[in-house]
C-alpha cells in the first residue's frame, strides 16, 4: 500500500490511491505526480541545500584547484611546465608506517602509491591517485617530494583509471620514471622528436625485458634527480664564467678535485631509487648473458647502450666504453640468420637502434678516448653509406653522413700507433671518399680537401625530404658548425701523425686554425638553446673550447656549456667544463714559462704547440661528450 501521490502528500490529504491518477487530483483539477519520487530541478548548483546549494560544478572546481594550489609543496626548481604534469606522493603502508628497503625489488615497487599527472599525459599511465594522507617525515620515507611537517596533504581519491597491458606488470616508481624517460628525455635522443625518436621506439619491447624496463627507469630516475635538485649549479666552476680567469685554483687541486659531486643528491630519495634501478639493470645484465637465448636478443643489447647513455648522463667517463665494447662483441657473435624470420621482421627497428648506437657511440667517442681504449671498430664497408644516411637522421648528434665518416677514418689514422692502420684502412671503403687511388687515403692534404668540399646548404635542402623547415638557418648552422670542427679535428690528429711519422705530406696554410675556430663559435651562437639542434652541439662545443686560446672564445664555450647543462641536465657536460678548465690552465702555464724564456733570450717565439688531444691522451680517463 502506497502513501499516495505527491500531490495528495503535498496537499495534506488522504490520497484514495486510484489508477493511474487518483480521483482527488482529478475532481480538484490538480495535476497528478503520480506515486514515484519525483526528479527535483535545483537552480544553479549541484544540492538542494547545505554548504554546496547553489554552486556550480566549475566553481567547485576552481575553488578546489585553488586550495590545491595554495597548498600543494613544489620540489626544488622545478619548473612551472613540469609541476603541472607530475606530482610524486609519498608512500605509506596499510599500517601508516614508510619502511620501503631499496635493496631489494618489492622495496623500490612500493617507493611511490600514485601519480597525478596532467590531463594530457600519455595513456600508459593511471589518470588518477591513491588518497594521501601526510604527517611527519618518518626514516625510511620513500617520497621524492617532500611535504614538511605542518604542511596539509592534498585530498584526491579519484577511483584508479585503465592502464596500458604493456605497463600493468610493472611496478609503480618504475612505471614514473619511464614515464618521466619518455617525457623528458626522449627529446633530447633523437635529431627531430616529432619525426623520428629510436629511444622512445623502445618502450613498446619492455614488457619482457626486465633489463631494458629497468635501464631505461634508471635513466629517467637520474635525470629526475638532476631536474628536481633545489641547486641547479650542481657543479660551480661552470657559472661565473666572467670570473674564470684570474681565479683558477693551482694546476694539481684542479686536476685532483671532482667536477661534480654527487653529495649533493645523496639527500634526494630519486637519486636513492636511480642507484637501486642502475644495480638492478646490471644484475638483470648479468643474468641475461649467461643465458645463450636472452644473450643474442636484441633487447639485451639494446640494454647496453642504454647503460652507455646512463654513464654519459652520470659523468661520461667511465663505464661507457666498456659497455660498448661488450655491445661490439655481442653484435659480432651473434647468429646473422634467425630461425623465426617473422620475428626478426618484427623486431626490425630493434636491430636498427642497436647498430645505429653502437656506430655513433663508436665514431664520436673514439675521438676523446685514448688510443687502444676501443677495439677494432665495428663499421664496416659491408654495411655501406647507408646506415651513415640513417644514422644522421636519427642520431641526437646531428652531424652528416659525409663528416661521420671523415672522423671515422681520422680515427682510424690516430690509432695507427696501435698498429691497427691496417685493419682500420681495410675497413674503410676506398671509394668513399671519392679519391682514384686508395693510397692518397692517408694524404693529410687531400682528406682536408675533402672536408672542405662539404656544402652545408646542401644538406641542409636534403634534410627537408625528412623534415620540412621553414627556416633552415639552425640546421645551416649545425651543419657548418660540424664542418668547422671536424676540419680543427683532422688537422690536429694529422698533423700529430705527419710528425711523428716523417710522411712527405703537410697540412695546407690556406686556412688558419684561428679563423677556423672563429667561424666555428660563430655558428654555434646562431643556435639558441630553445631551438631543437642546440642538443647536438655538445661535442661542437667542447672542440670550440679544446682549441680557444683567448679569453672570449673560452668565456663563450663556458657559457655554452652552462646552457647545454640548463636544457639537458647530463654530466658529462660538467665535465666537459672541467677538462677544458684544465687544458686552459695548462695551456696558459706553458706560455707563461716560453715568454719567460723568451725574455731572458731576448728572442720572442710564438708557442703554438699545445696539443689537447695529446692530453686527452695522457689523462687517465676517456671521454664520451655527445
Amino acid at each position: 500500500m502506497t502513501k499516495g501521490c505527491y500531490t495528495c502528500r503535498r496537499r495534506r490529504i488522504v490520497c484514495d490511491n486510484g489508477l493511474p491518477t487518483c480521483r482527488k487530483c482529478r475532481d480538484a483539477g490538480k495535476e497528478c505526480l503520480g506515486y514515484q519520487k519525483p526528479l527535483v530541478w535545483v537552480k544553479g548548483g549541484v544540492a538542494s541545500r547545505g554548504k554546496m546549494m547553489g554552486l556550480s560544478f566549475d566553481d567547485v572546481m576552481e575553488n578546489t584547484n585553488h586550495e590545491h594550489r595554495d597548498r600543494s609543496p613544489l620540489a626544488g626548481d622545478l619548473n612551472s611546465q613540469y609541476q603541472q604534469d607530475l606530482l610524486l606522493v609519498t608512500a605509506r603502508d596499510h599500517k601508516g608506517e614508510a619502511k620501503h628497503d631499496l635493496s631489494n625489488d618489492d622495496g623500490l615497487e612500493t617507493g611511490m602509491v600514485g601519480i597525478h599527472e596532467a590531463e594530457n599525459s600519455t595513456p600508459w599511465l593511471s589518470s588518477s591517485a591513491l588518497p594521501i594522507s601526510m604527517a611527519t617525515r618518518n626514516e625510511g620515507d620513500q617520497s621524492i617530494v617532500r611535504i614538511h611537517e605542518g604542511q596539509e596533504a592534498l585530498e584526491m581519491s579519484p577511483p584508479w583509471g585503465l592502464v596500458d597491458p604493456l605497463f600493468q606488470d610493472m611496478g609503480l616508481l618504475s612505471r614514473f620514471y619511464v614515464f618521466h624517460f619518455n617525457q623528458r628525455c626522449a627529446p633530447d635522443l633523437a635529431l627531430y622528436d616529432a619525426v623520428k625518436n629510436p629511444y622512445r621506439d623502445l618502450i613498446p619491447f619492455i614488457k619482457e625485458s626486465p633489463v631494458l624496463t629497468d635501464s631505461l627507469a634508471a635513466v629517467g630516475a637520474i635525470h629526475y634527480a638532476y631536474v628536481s635538485s633545489n641547486d641547479r649549479n650542481l657543479s660551480k666552476p661552470i657559472g661565473a664564467a666572467s670570473q674564470l680567469f684570474g681565479t683558477l685554483l693551482p694546476h694539481q687541486d684542479i686536476r685532483h678535485a671532482n667536477p661534480f659531486s654527487v653529495s649533493r643528491l645523496t639527500d634526494s630519495k630519486s637519486y636513492e631509487h636511480f642507484l637501486a634501478l642502475k644495480q638492478r639493470a646490471l644484475r638483470h645484465l648479468s643474468i641475461d648473458l649467461l643465458d645463450p637465448i636472452q644473450r643474442n636478443d636484441d633487447r639485451t643489447v639494446a640494454a647496453i647502450l642504454v647503460l652507455i647513455l646512463l654513464d654519459a648522463m652520470e659523468s661520461g667517463s667511465g663505464a661507457w666504453k666498456f659497455h660498448l665494447e661488450g655491445a661490439k662483441n655481442l653484435l659480432k657473435s651473434r647468429p646473422t640468420t634467425s630461425n623465426n624470420q617473422g620475428m626478426r621482421e618484427m623486431i626490425e627497428g630493434l636491430d636498427t637502434f642497436v647498430i645505429d648506437s653502437c656506430l655513433v657511440m663508436e665514431i664520436m667517442g673514439a675521438t676523446l678516448a685514448r688510443p687502444g681504449a676501443l677495439s677494432k671498430p665495428f663499421y664496416s664497408h659491408t654495411m655501406g653509406p647507408a646506415v651513415l644516411k640513417r644514422l644522421e637522421k636519427t642520431s641526437w648528434v646531428g652531424c652528416p653522413a659525409y663528416l661521420l665518416e671523415v672522423i671515422f677514418f681520422v680515427n682510424a689514422l690516430r690509432y695507427s700507433d696501435t698498429n691497427l692502420s691496417t685493419e682500420y684502412s681495410s675497413l674503410f671503403p676506398p671509394t668513399s671518399l671519392d679519391l682514384e687511388k686508395s693510397s692518397h687515403l692517408q694524404s693529410p692534404t687531400v682528406i682536408l680537401q675533402h672536408i672542405e668540399a662539404f656544402d652545408p646548404v646542401a644538406w641542409a635542402e636534403e634534410m627537408q625530404t625528412f623534415l620540412f623547415l621553414c627556416d633552415l638557418s639552425k640546421r645551416l648552422a649545425l651543419a657548418s658548425a660540424y664542418k668547422a670542427a671536424v676540419s680543427l679535428y683532422a688537422r690536429r690528429v694529422l698533423s700529430k701523425l705527419t710528425l711523428n711519422t716523417g710522411s712527405s705530406g703537410s697540412l695546407p696554410d690556406s686556412v688558419d686554425d684561428d679563423a677556423l675556430v672563429n667561424e666555428l663559435i660563430f655558428h654555434l651562437s646562431l643556435i639558441d638553446p630553445q631551438d631543437e639542434h642546440f642538443k647536438c652541439t655538445i661535442w661542437l662545443t667542447f672542440i670550440a673550447g679544446a682549441e680557444s686560446k683567448y679569453a672570449p672564445q673560452r668565456i663563450f664555450t663556458l657559457a655554452k656549456l652552462d646552457a647545454l647543462w640548463n636544457a639537458i641536465s647530463s654530466v658529462n657536460v660538467q665535465n666537459a667544463a672541467w677538462v677544458l678548465k684544465i687544458m686552459w690552465q695548462g695551456q696558459d702555464e706553458r706560455k707563461r714559462h716560453v715568454l719567460d724564456a723568451a725574455r731572458q733570450s731576448c728572442t720572442l717565439e710564438d708557442d703554438n704547440d699545445f696539443d689537447w688531444i695529446q692530453e686527452l691522451d695522457r689523462s687517465s680517463m676517456d671521454w664520451l661528450f655527445i
